[in-house]
């Protein structure tokens, strides 16, 4: 909060570094508890404030084109402010639906910038299209421009990366499933595109197949820095519960009520109110199969709390 700091506005992360993110999520977190009534933060002068600060930060953050940079690899990087973005315009939709309509200025001039970077930009990885599809509906919901769907469109037209055993190109189970899975039901959502849902639905149905009886998530079969990781189903919580209510499926709403100790968030709940809505009840999961995974030469056992991962290919 120093007036005299060149970041201003931002955290530090564990390098001391102050990457954009920071701001980004500051912004989404304080809205959350800026705008809900049950908030001892509700309405708090001193919240509002910092999140004028984020989004200040986030401003001066960005280069000419309206990118910002990952500062450990990624420079004037499309994707990254996609992953920006995402935390940036929920704290503006937030604010927004919950009458709170200063805040989404506050944030208007850094989304409108991205928006215009991550149009014409491109990526590194599969699933940074996805990334910044969903940045780009998120943008394009606030402060429509048909240049966002145009682009939303380009990428969607080289078909969606999913295998015929439910995995997505890069098969990361405990990271960038997640990552795709939150993308394809933001644009789904915003953009009501309920036909992008089913890559989501044929994914959490492998899922089920891929968890040891302790609720941890077979990682072995990535290909991007999770793999051999442990984790467990906390951060697929978001395209759990939207599925769970979506669908009315109870085998996805046993996954989202495990998920959601660790891996419920505040500002989903208040953009979407759908996961507010009663969850199905519970049903069973998998716990004595043979699974054969082909696309992707995985097979998977489990004989109630034994779990084996044969991995062929």
């Amino acid at each position: 909060t120093d007036p005299s700091s060149p970041v201003r506005g931002s955290v530090p992360d564990q390098f001391g570094l102050h990457p954009a993110g920071s701001a980004s999520g500051l912004a989404e977190t304080l809205t959350a508890s800026y705008v809900h009534p049950r908030s001892k933060h509700h309405r708090d002068n001193a919240v509002l404030e910092r999140i004028r600060l984020a989004a200040g930060f986030l401003e001066r953050a960005q280069g000419p084109q309206g990118n910002i940079d990952l500062l450990t690899t990624n420079f004037n990087s499309p994707p990254d402010t996609g992953f920006v973005v995402h935390g940036a315009a929920a704290a503006a939709a937030v604010a927004r639906r919950h009458g709170h309509e200063e805040i989404a200025r506050l944030l208007r001039t850094f989304l409108v910038r991205a928006g215009g970077g991550m149009a014409v930009g491109g990526v590194h990885t599969p699933n940074h299209r996805w990334v910044i599809g969903a940045a780009l509906a998120q943008v394009h919901e606030l402060f429509p421009d048909a240049r966002y769907v145009r682009r939303i469109d380009e990428w969607l037209a080289e078909g969606i990366d999913i295998d015929a055993d439910g995995q997505f190109t890069e098969r990361s189970t405990h990271v960038y499933n997640v990552v795709t899975n939150r993308a394809l039901i933001v644009m789904a959502s915003k953009l009501r595109r309920p036909e992008l849902l089913e890559p989501v639905r044929r994914n959490l149905l492998a899922l089920q197949y891929l968890l040891h009886a302790d609720g941890e998530v077979v990682t072995e079969i990535s290909r991007r820095q999770d793999q051999f990781t442990r984790g467990t189903v906390a951060g697929h919580w978001f395209p759990l519960a939207y599925m769970a209510v979506h669908d009315g499926d109870r085998s996805l709403a046993t996954l989202a009520r495990r998920a959601a100790p660790q891996g419920a968030r505040l500002p989903a709940l208040l953009e979407y109110p759908g996961l507010s809505a009663p969850m199905p009840a519970p049903g069973p999961l998998p716990e004595d199969f043979e699974k054969a995974f082909p696309a992707i030469g995985v097979a998977r056992f489990r004989r109630g709390l034994r779990s084996a991962t044969l991995v062929l290919a």
